[in-house]
């Protein structure tokens, strides 16, 4: 059953002064100490699961020992452990105020100690994959000035490295640090408060580039330490925002949705999150069902042309709106967000809402843009710069539909749970998924799709919607329309039809941004093994790939080792 509690208040851990410091050598005893203390705490993150505990403690000894060999014996640390996420419903739309659906999965560990000075050095357990980086924070940061616009600052020192062959891994460490040393900055440039240096040591088993939120889970864990050994008091609800700014340090304009996550995961359960206000409720899988997550092995990556496609999608959101409140001025003190455009918020019918979208240019220019928003060229030319103009346009009328009707579907989980209506969350996985296609088969043939809307379309629709015939009308509801946000590969549609074409399947779709990562899949408990049968006779072994495909299970999110 869907929990009635909205339990922003009960993770307390952030607004504590330090207690927990430990020698490396008593951890290291306490972890292999059997019914433990450090037991104790695993049991509250992976609750019954021994194989995940098992794999934890393992996991946490190794960051403990290789922060011995590495930075020297007889140090007391602080443990913190940070997690990834999977997204089941609520696709693109957080940055857009639409509510999310994640579990937390896997784990990333931090072994970290306090400096004298304000130098971090970053360590990973995997060094051959993450080669030692160290940074000063001072040197980062504007000498003898605040910054006043974090995200123009932002912007700009992206820009200066932007034509680097990689972000390297530290780039999500910085974003944590170096963002709360703005906000402890005083107007004329002086530290109200002097972030404390670290010695860190990491190590996760978050697949990197695999739409499992991997830089979020470490921008968290290193914003935890911050927090903890610089005693900072803040309010869940505020580090969720905060975390969300800081991650745009790496050219990225998401929202903050992977970051709640991670802060709010419980085990066994799914989150049902809502922003502006944030609100957070949690639900139990019905009995019966599985998730399986299947890595498609292709890297989603965000930068170079990967993160101009994502920030283009950003971009026809924001400008559609702005297009909306110019075209319906009688709806646009109602407009803050797209989450808006929706019939309850407006009081309209779903035939209104299809007008409003028909109002949109299918596709549009720069200059299209500016000659119709010219009163808003200030704010268009700060969205242009986070990426080079699409050359086919924004496609703003299908991007638009997709947000729209994503956030309906992502707000229709919670009934589906409480009622163990699984049949219709699988249908919302799977419509969802079928506005980031990019292919489909026809006839045997993979092929491209087309998820445009053109007039017609949308006057078929509205017909339908006024029609007496329940099936048509049905077939017509909003949250039916899968819009056209086209972030998917070839691969991954791949991935998600071998699932879609498996018993038991009730639906499936990617995970993350897009451009590559994973998909997940839901399927009832006795026909889980034959879908990861089924991905690596067909998808994996033809292209000499190990198969990542897995059956995973909710995890806690991010915690200090208090015990």
């Amino acid at each position: 059953m869907l929990s009635e509690a909205k339990h922003l208040g009960e993770r307390k851990l952030m607004a504590v002064e330090i207690s927990d410091w430990r020698p490396v050598s008593d951890w290291i005893a306490l972890i292999k100490e059997a019914n433990s203390a450090f037991d104790n705490r695993l049991d509250q993150i992976y609750g019954d699961n021994e194989d995940l505990k098992r794999e934890a403690a393992q996991m946490c000894l190794r960051s403990l020992e290789e922060f011995t060999d590495r930075y020297g014996a007889d140090r007391s640390v602080i443990i913190v452990r940070s997690a990834g996420r999977v997204n089941l419903l609520g696709t693109h739309i957080d940055h857009r105020g639409g509510s999310v659906n994640p579990v937390c999965v896997k784990q990333m560990w931090l072994v970290v100690e306090p400096r004298d000075d304000d130098r971090v050095l970053a360590k990973n357990v995997e060094s051959n994959r993450f080669p030692d980086e160290q940074f000063r924070i001072s040197a980062c940061l504007p000498a003898g000035e605040k910054i006043r616009d974090w995200d123009t600052w932002c912007h700009n020192e992206f820009e200066k490295r932007k034509h680097e062959t990689s972000v390297t891994w530290s780039n999500y460490i910085r974003a944590a640090v170096l963002y709360f040393q703005h906000l402890n900055t005083k107007g004329d440039g002086t530290f109200a408060r002097t972030i404390k240096g670290m010695n860190m040591m990491v190590y996760g088993n978050v697949p990197i580039a695999a739409g499992l939120g991997s830089s979020s889970a470490l921008v968290m864990v290193a914003a935890e330490a911050v927090i903890r050994i610089n005693a900072i008091q803040i309010e869940p609800a505020d580090l969720v925002e905060h975390a969300g700014f800081a991650e745009w340090y790496v050219g990225t304009r998401g929202g903050c949705s992977d970051h709640a996550a991670i802060i709010f995961g419980k085990p066994g359960t799914i989150l049902h999150i809502k922003a502006f206000p944030l609100m957070v409720e949690d639900a139990a899988l019905p009995a019966g069902y599985s998730f399986v997550l299947a890595n498609s092995g292709i890297e989603a990556k965000k930068q170079a042309g990967a993160r101009d496609v994502f920030n283009s999608r950003v971009a026809a959101y924001i400008f559609g709106l702005m297009m909306l409140r110019k075209n319906f001025p009688e709806y646009a003190g109602k407009l803050e967000r797209l989450r808006d455009v929706n019939p309850e918020r407006l009081g309209v019918d779903e035939s209104q809402i299809y007008r409003m979208v028909k109002s949109l240019p299918a596709s549009v220019s720069r200059a299209d843009i500016l000659e119709f928003l010219p009163e808003r060229e200030q704010k268009i030319r700060r969205v242009f710069r986070s990426h080079d103009e699409p050359e086919q346009g924004y496609h703003i009328r299908q991007i638009c539909l997709y947000g729209i009707a994503e956030c309906i579907r992502a707000e229709m989980v919670p009934q589906c749970l409480r009622t163990g209506d699984m049949k219709t969350f699988g249908e919302l996985m799977s419509i969802s998924h079928d506005g980031d296609r990019v292919t489909k088969v026809v006839d045997g043939k993979r092929i491209p799709t087309d998820n445009s809307y053109p007039d017609a379309r949308i006057d078929a629709l509205i017909s339908d919607l006024k029609s007496a015939d329940p099936r048509r009308v049905s077939q017509a509801r909003l949250w039916r329309q899968n819009g056209g946000y086209n972030v998917s590969l070839p691969e991954i549609d791949m991935l998600v039809d071998i699932a879609l074409m498996t018993p038991g399947v009730l639906g499936a779709g990617l995970v993350g941004a897009g451009m590559g990562g994973s998909i997940v899949a839901v399927v009832e408990d006795k026909h889980a093994r034959q879908l990861i049968e089924n991905m690596a006779e067909q998808y994996y072994r033809p292209r000499n790939l190990q198969v990542e495909a897995e059956i995973i299970t909710p995890v806690g999110g991010l915690c200090t080792m208090d015990v």
